[in-house]
């Protein structure tokens, strides 16, 4: 599986490692299982880890993914999302158009270089 979600215990943040080739279909379990592990532990505090990620899935996937996201009853008032940078540049430009979609539909999401910034930048 080329996802895995998990609550940090040290910070109330739902980190999300993605690696490899992540299809439709995975990116859309990737977000429903963070989704149900947000309301379980009431967390509205995201940090996507795709500095592995290679692609395989495509910015329509992506817009189709904020659409869900915002039909999706989260608490998007609190919702705030740090993502950090893929190595490869074909899936680093994927998560800037993450980032942009995102921000024009008034989400805070942010992408960063360092593991460090994206959890202070979290938990301001």
């Amino acid at each position: 599986m080329p996802w895995r979600s998990q609550l940090l215990q040290m910070h109330p943040i739902i980190e999300t490692f993605y690696s490899g080739l992540l299809s439709k279909d995975e990116l859309f379990d990737a977000f429903r299982a963070t989704v149900a592990l947000a309301q379980t532990s009431g967390t509205t505090r995201f940090l996507a880890d795709c500095t592995h990620l290679e692609g395989g899935h495509s910015i329509v996937h992506l817009y189709t993914l904020v659409d869900t996201l915002m039909s999706s009853g989260a608490a998007l008032g609190a919702f705030r999302e740090a993502v950090l940078l893929p190595v490869l540049p074909g899936s680093a430009e994927d998560v800037l158009f993450w980032e942009t979609a995102c921000l024009n539909r008034g989400l805070r999401v942010k992408v960063f270089e360092s593991r460090p910034s994206a959890i202070a930048w979290l938990l301001e």
